[in-house]
């Protein structure tokens, strides 16, 4: 028999960072995770799914906000590292320069980073999937999407990259339009 994977080769990876929970001053922890969607755009949501156990789960539930730092590749080893570990067990509040929005932290020299506040909790088995609004979005001065270089998981344990662009949306289906074209499944 087959294992069963929600097989969607690639899935981006982002880093989570919320206040630390168990820290009167504010304190930032960073988790990976792979485990991310955009949920809407108007308005703007995303999910992400948390181990219940994770530090960065409990920290998201006393505060109910977090920020997604959406890497480059240039920070891959970082990155890999705050996955690695857990905050329950290391401290990783210096792996990134930090800067807050409020009570959120975030990795200021991420290319994007998204301040999110948390909409709706769904617990299902033992991840908690947290379905947030986008309050704020911060990039790099002039950055491109094209110029990312992001982080991308597949379910082969490995990482991919991403940056070159292959069409443009709502754009490459256009010769599908005609109702000439289309003769019994031909390509165009």
């Amino acid at each position: 028999m087959d294992k069963i994977l929600p097989l969607l080769h690639t899935v981006p990876i982002v880093v989570i960072g919320t206040r630390h929970p168990d820290h009167r001053d504010p304190k930032p922890n960073y988790t990976t995770i792979g485990d991310v969607a955009i949920a809407g755009i108007n308005p703007p949501l995303i999910m992400i799914s948390v181990h219940e156990r994770h530090l960065g789960r409990r920290a998201i539930d006393a505060v109910g906000r977090f920020s997604v730092n959406v890497p480059s590749q240039e920070f891959l080893s970082r990155v890999d590292y705050c996955g690695m570990v857990s905050g329950n067990d290391a401290d990783k509040s210096t792996v990134f320069m930090t800067a807050w929005h409020e009570d959120v932290p975030y990795a200021k020299e991420m290319p994007i980073v998204l301040i999110c506040r948390v909409l709706e909790r769904v617990q299902v088995e033992q991840r908690i999937i947290f379905v947030a609004k986008v309050e704020r979005t911060i990039t790099k001065d002039g950055m491109k999407l094209e110029d990312l270089h992001g982080i991308q998981y597949g379910l082969d344990n490995r990482y991919y990259g991403t940056g070159t662009p292959i069409g443009e949306g709502y754009h490459e289906g256009s010769p599908f339009l005609d109702p000439s074209r289309l003769d019994g499944g031909k390509k165009p």
